[in-house]
C-alpha cells in the first residue's frame, strides 16, 4: 500500500483516529492484548471444570476475577487523574502479563488448584481495574474530539472480532496442546502489548496532574475527597447523570437476560443444540459489530435522538426474543438489538469523553464502566433465578424496563441537552 493510499484509508471516518501515532500504538497494543484474552478466558474456564468438574468452582474462579475489579475502579480513576496513562497501562499489561505466566507454570508442571487460581485471579482483576480507566482517560487528552467516536468504534470492533474469531482458535490450541500453552500465549501477548504501550510519548497528556492542566486534582488532596469530587461531578451535571442511569439499566435489562438466556433459548425452548447457541451468539456480536462501525463512520455530534431510538429498538428487540415462535426471529431480533446497542455504547462514550473535564475523565470514565462491571453479576443472578421461571416474562420484563427508561429520559428534555455544546468547565480537546 503506498503512503496516498495509505492517508486516504486513514481519512475515512471509521478509521480516522489511526491518523494519530499514539492512538495507533494504543489499538496496535490493544489487539495484541485482546487476542492473548481470547486463550486466557477459554483456557481458564476450561483448566477449573477439567480440576474440579464444577460449575460452582468456575464461578467462583470468576468472581475472584470480577470483585477487585469492580471494587478498585473508582479509587484507580482518581490514580488514572493523577499519573500519565503511559505509565499506569504498562504498569498493568506488566502485572497481567506476570500472573498469567505463573499460571502458565502451575499448568504445565501440575501444581495448580482452584485456590491459587483465584488468587492470582484477583490479582489479574485488581490490575484490570488500574488499565481500564487509564486507557479510557488517556483517548481524550491525546485525540481531537472528532476522533474520538473513530478511536472507540476501532477499540470496540476489535474486541468484537476477537471474541467472534479468538475462542474458537484457542478450543483448537488446547486441544492440541495443552491449557498451560494457552496461558503462556497469554502471557507473551501481554509482554508485546506493553512494549507497544513503552514506545509512546513519555510526555503527560493534557490534563494529568503531572503537567498541572487548569482544574486539576492537587496532589496532596486526601484520595477519598478525590472519589467524592468525581462522583459530585457527575451530580451536577444532569445530562451526564441521565447517560448514565441509561447505562446502568441497559447493562442490568440486556447482560443477564442474553447472556443467560441464550443457552436457555437454545436448549430448552428451540431444541438447537450447541449449533443454534452458537448461531444466536453470533449474531448477538455480529449485529454488534456492525453498530460499532455505523458509530465510528457518523461524524456529527448531535446524536440525541438517534441514541434514544436506539435505546427504543434495544426494548423491542428484548421483548421479541421472549415472544418470537422461531430460532430464526429471534436471531433476527438478537441481531437487531446488537446493532442498537453497539451503536448506543460508542456514541455515548465519546460524547462522555467530548465533555468531560480533562483533570476528571479518569473518575468519570471508570464511573461509567462501573455501571456495566457492578451491575452485570447483579444481572446475571436475577435472570439465572427468572430464566426457569418463566423465560418469556424475563425478556418482556427486561425490554419493558428499558422502555420505561427510555421514555422518562425523553420526557426529561434528555435528547436537548445531549445535543447541547459541552459545559463551560469542559476542557478542550488535546
Amino acid at each position: 500500500m503506498t503512503a496516498t493510499t495509505a492517508g486516504r484509508v486513514r481519512s475515512l471516518p471509521f478509521l480516522r483516529a489511526l491518523g494519530t501515532r499514539e492512538f495507533r500504538l494504543l489499538w496496535t497494543s490493544e489487539a495484541i492484548s485482546l487476542i492473548g484474552d481470547q486463550f486466557h478466558f477459554v483456557a481458564l474456564s476450561w483448566l477449573v471444570i477439567s480440576l474440579t468438574g464444577s460449575g460452582l468452582a468456575v464461578g467462583t474462579v470468576l468472581i475472584a476475577i470480577a470483585v477487585p475489579r469492580a471494587i478498585l475502579l473508582v479509587p484507580f480513576g482518581v490514580v488514572a487523574d493523577r499519573r500519565p496513562g503511559r505509565t499506569l497501562m504498562l504498569t498493568a499489561h506488566i502485572v497481567r502479563g506476570l500472573t498469567v505466566g505463573a499460571i502458565a507454570a502451575l499448568a504445565v508442571t501440575g501444581g495448580v488448584s482452584s485456590p491459587l487460581l483465584a488468587i492470582l485471579g484477583a490479582v489479574f482483576g485488581a490490575a484490570d481495574a488500574l488499565y481500564m480507566p487509564a486507557q479510557q482517560a488517556f483517548l481524550p487528552r491525546t485525540l481531537d474530539a472528532d476522533r474520538l467516536p473513530s478511536a472507540n468504534a476501532l477499540l470496540q470492533g476489535t474486541y468484537q472480532v476477537t471474541s467472534i474469531v479468538g475462542p474458537p482458535v484457542a478450543g483448537v490450541v488446547i486441544a492440541v496442546t495443552s491449557t498451560g500453552v494457552a496461558f503462556a500465549v497469554d502471557a507473551v501477548s501481554f509482554v508485546l502489548a506493553a512494549i507497544v504501550i513503552a514506545m509512546l510519548s513519555r510526555t503527560a497528556p493534557l490534563g494529568t496532574a503531572a503537567d498541572a492542566a487548569p482544574g486539576a486534582p492537587a496532589v496532596h488532596e486526601p484520595f477519598l475527597a478525590a472519589i467524592g469530587a468525581g462522583i459530585g461531578y457527575v451530580l451536577r451535571d444532569r445530562a451526564l447523570l441521565l447517560t448514565m442511569a441509561i447505562a446502568l439499566v441497559l447493562n442490568l435489562a440486556l447482560n443477564g437476560p442474553v447472556m443467560v438466556g441464550m443457552p436457555w433459548l437454545a436448549d430448552q425452548r428451540f431444541s438447537a443444540g450447541p449449533a443454534g447457541l452458537g448461531l444466536l451468539a453470533a449474531a448477538w456480536a455480529a449485529g454488534a459489530l456492525v453498530g460499532v462501525i455505523l458509530a465510528g463512520s457518523i461524524t456529527s455530534q448531535r446524536q440525541g435522538r438517534i441514541v434514544l431510538a436506539a435505546v427504543v429498538v434495544c426494548a423491542v428487540g428484548e421483548m421479541l426474543v421472549g415472544l418470537l415462535p422461531s430460532i430464526a426471529g429471534v436471531w433476527l431480533a438478537l441481531a437487531s438489538l446488537g446493532v442498537a446497542i453497539g451503536y448506543a455504547n460508542i456514541v455515548a462514550i465519546s460524547w462522555i469523553q467530548r465533555r468531560v473535564d480533562h483533570a476528571m475523565i479518569g473518575r468519570v470514565m471508570s464511573l461509567v464502566m462501573l455501571m456495566g462491571v457492578g451491575i452485570t453479576p447483579l444481572s446475571l443472578a436475577l435472570s439465572g433465578l427468572l430464566v426457569d421461571l418463566n423465560a418469556t416474562a424475563l425478556f418482556v420484563g427486561a425490554g419493558l424496563l428499558v422502555l420505561g427508561t427510555a421514555i422518562v429520559v425523553a420526557a426529561s428534555g434528555w435528547v436537548a441537552m445531549f445535543d447541547a455544546p459541552a459545559p463551560a468547565g469542559a476542557a478542550p480537546a488535546a
